[in-house]
């Protein structure tokens, strides 16, 4: 029986080299492709790109040119595509009683424009008048006198805390935010022979004069880069426009029949709101970029008079003062005319989109 078993044994030896032989060559594949795949180890992960971190490199940083990627996968790009704007309340300025003090005090304000809630924004004991929302909705610029006593521009940060952008003793109000954030246009000087400036949001620096010889106020950058503003000459108001990076290029938008004030680009730029007095009432109208092609009275007679109007962020809407002295109310009535509801009882400079 042993002897079988032997000669059973040795019979089958080749087989059994010839299987282990196979398994060893599958084995030596298996760790070479383990070994040639992309580590899953966390400490191993590569460092961001520049472009992934809107950080500079450090070649870039000493002044070189960053190198281009080896790999043929797809970078991150510097800047991603912004999230569609979300629906955004209405700010706008308000004397009423301070509770801390008990005295009428101008503050800043926003409401919802859909539910009416609205919310103190400010407090200082010092006017806050005029906001203006930053094109991405996280900043406030507004004038105030806190401080200095006064009138500069500040901002609200998306924190809380308030940044000032002047305080050089000149009267510095109504602030108004390009197109991208990064720059502010406001008026200055005494009234009667105020000018359109313009300075960086993000501290104030690089201040340059863009417009003289009237009586410049309001300005409102528009999407098609061009700020659009009111100039008084003698006893009328006229409608203006002035390019920013070309000061040269300021030049009268001719309104049909009887001029304007208080104008804002809508948020394509293609359209402007303004006002203007008819029969000795104001009124909202609207008209083409050139301010008159399309022109049309927005507000009827019976709820005038109207003043300040400002867009919605999509154009479709168009927030106003309503008629009253002291406590005014906020209208809201579609762009393309109909009935106004009311927002809230006591509120000034209405400011929605940009």
């Amino acid at each position: 029986m042993s002897e079988n078993k032997s000669q059973s044994f040795w019979s089958s030896l080749p087989g059994l080299i010839t299987a282990l032989a196979g398994m060893i060559t599958a084995l030596a594949v298996l760790v070479t492709t383990l070994a040639n795949m992309p580590s899953s180890n966390p400490s191993k992960t590569a460092e961001p790109t520049q472009a992934a971190t809107g950080q500079p490199s450090d070649s870039t940083a000493a002044g070189g040119s960053a190198s281009p990627a080896s790999s043929s996968e797809p970078r991150a790009t510097a800047k991603a595509t912004p999230p569609p704007a979300p629906a955004r309340d209405i700010l706008f300025f308000s004397s009423r009683t301070d509770p801390a003090t008990g005295d009428p005090n101008p503050d800043i304000y926003a409401v919802d424009p859909r539910s009416g809630a609205e919310r103190r924004l400010t407090t200082d004991p010092e006017p806050d008048s005029d906001p203006a929302w930053s094109p991405d909705g996280t900043r406030i610029a507004y004038d105030s006198r806190r401080v200095t006593g006064k009138r500069d521009i500040w901002v609200l940060e998306a924190d809380g805390s308030y940044t000032p952008l002047t305080d050089d003793g000149r009267e510095n109000a109504y602030p108004a935010w390009s197109p991208d954030g990064r720059r502010i246009a406001f008026s200055t000087g005494a009234r009667g022979s105020r000018e359109i400036w313009v300075m960086d949001a993000s501290n104030g620096s690089n201040r340059r004069r863009l417009t003289s010889g009237g009586d410049d106020v309001r300005p409102d950058w528009g999407a098609n880069d061009l700020i659009v503003f009111a100039r008084k000459i003698g006893q009328e108001m006229e409608v203006w426009v002035v390019d920013p990076d070309d000061r040269a290029a300021s030049a009268r938008i001719t309104l049909a029949d009887g001029g304007g004030f208080d104008p804002v680009w809508s948020p394509d730029g293609k359209r402007m709101a303004f006002g203007r007095v008819v029969s000795g009432t104001p009124r909202i109208f609207i008209a083409g970029a050139n301010g008159h092609s399309g022109l049309r009275q927005l507000t009827k007679a019976s709820m005038c008079d109207c003043i300040l109007p400002t867009w919605s962020l999509d154009g479709s809407q168009i927030a106003f003062e309503g008629p009253g002295s002291g406590n005014r109310p906020i209208l809201v009535m579609s762009s393309n005319g109909g009935n106004a509801r009311r927002v809230t009882s006591n509120g000034l400079a209405p400011r929605w989109g940009n």
